[in-house]
């Protein structure tokens, strides 16, 4: 332990400073406290992190508010090369990552790019490392140390139905790269366009497009993992009903999810919000509705486990792109609330928070 010196308080005769030895403490509510810990935990938090995704190319954008506050999104910085839809995204408190995606023109197919980002600064982004195939459609959930990705949906293997691997895989957000394989997702679930939420200590895989090998089976199971324990996949409970790209938020002990659309065609959006009590398997309860059909979200929603907010991107299938953003309390059943605009119009984008229900206070 480092030595505090004080030699500028003297004694009454002006002589000499005080003299502290041995094991000192003080508990005055008057001392200063000199900060502990990682810098990314001393204010700033709070933040929410929205890509844009498509409008309808993909754009690069990505904006940030502040959740406790309602109003517009500002720009944070640019996603790299073109940007892309329909990524992956899962964060601790310090880091963001991005994984795979569908990029835009000139390019027009899906991508294996790794994006990480530095949450407490803005337009810090840069490439983490190469998912083993290209991919779209991933959904991922994080504590402090780890995330964990659905294995979305792996084009260079279409048609054939390894394009849907179904399984899980893991990043930890210290080091560089995909760490591997996390355990397989149960059969009876999606592997594509789930809806994530997570706790401390476990990550929670709602809805999804097809079921296992079936791309034309939907899906409403709620796939349960435990963070510190690879091939823990169990199935958790049901939604109310099928759920395509929805968007979640949580506190640490309740899951909020905003059902996505039925993935048929044309899709059919609903306003349906639902929540569960994430210590307690079993089936979702209603929690409210969204001020319109919504679908297309593509898990673009953050949270500080008191609020959450989530971009209502379009009404209907193939409707206008929207900027809209919406905020429900989660502690607190109701309807959604207008919280705000992005700074364009968008879909299929992805939210990064910093204080979501996986992490310490």
């Amino acid at each position: 332990m480092s030595q505090f010196k004080i030699n500028s308080i003297t004694d009454k005769s002006g002589y000499c400073g005080p003299v502290i030895a041995g094991v000192s403490t003080n508990n005055s509510t008057g001392c200063m406290i000199i900060p502990a810990g990682p810098t990314s935990y001393r204010g700033n938090r709070g933040r929410g992190i929205l890509s844009h995704g498509y409008e309808p190319n993909s754009v690069r954008n990505i904006d940030v508010i502040n959740i406790a506050t309602t109003g517009n999104a500002t720009d944070w910085g640019d996603q790299l090369n073109n940007g892309v839809g329909f990524a992956g995204g899962a964060s601790n408190n310090n880091r963001g990552v991005y994984t795979g995606g569908f990029e835009g023109a000139p390019a027009n197919g899906r991508v294996n790019t790794i994006q990480a980002l530095t949450m407490p600064t803005n337009g810090d982004i840069y490439d983490f490392g190469d998912l083993t195939y290209t991919v779209q459609q991933m959904a991922g959930a994080g504590n402090e140390t780890r995330g964990v990705f659905s294995s979305g949906y792996a084009y260079p293997l279409a048609p054939s139905t390894d394009a849907f691997q179904q399984i899980f895989y893991e990043i930890n957000f210290a080091s560089s790269g995909l760490a591997g394989g996390f355990g397989d997702i149960p059969t009876n679930a999606s592997c594509r366009s789930m809806t994530s939420i997570q706790s401390q200590t476990r990550g929670f895989f709602c809805g999804g497009e097809g079921t296992y090998l079936a791309p034309g089976t939907q899906n409403r199971k709620i796939t349960e993992i435990t963070f510190t324990t690879k091939g823990s996949a169990i199935t958790f409970g049901e939604l109310s009903g099928e759920s395509k790209s929805g968007a979640g938020m949580e506190s640490h002990t309740r899951a909020v999810v905003v059902l996505g659309g039925n993935a048929t065609s044309p899709e059919a959006f609903k306003d349906t919000i639902e929540y569960f009590t994430m210590a307690t398997r079993g089936n979702t309860t209603d929690f409210g509705n969204a001020s319109s059909n919504t679908g297309a979200m593509n898990n673009n929603s953050v949270t500080n486990t008191t609020r959450g907010v989530y971009h209502l991107s379009r009404t209907s299938d193939g409707g206008a792109e929207l900027n809209t953003l919406e905020y429900i309390t989660i502690a607190s059943t109701g309807n959604a609330t207008d919280f705000g605009d992005l700074t364009a119009v968008s879909r299929e984008g992805c939210g990064l928070s910093d204080t979501h229900g996986g992490l310490h206070e």
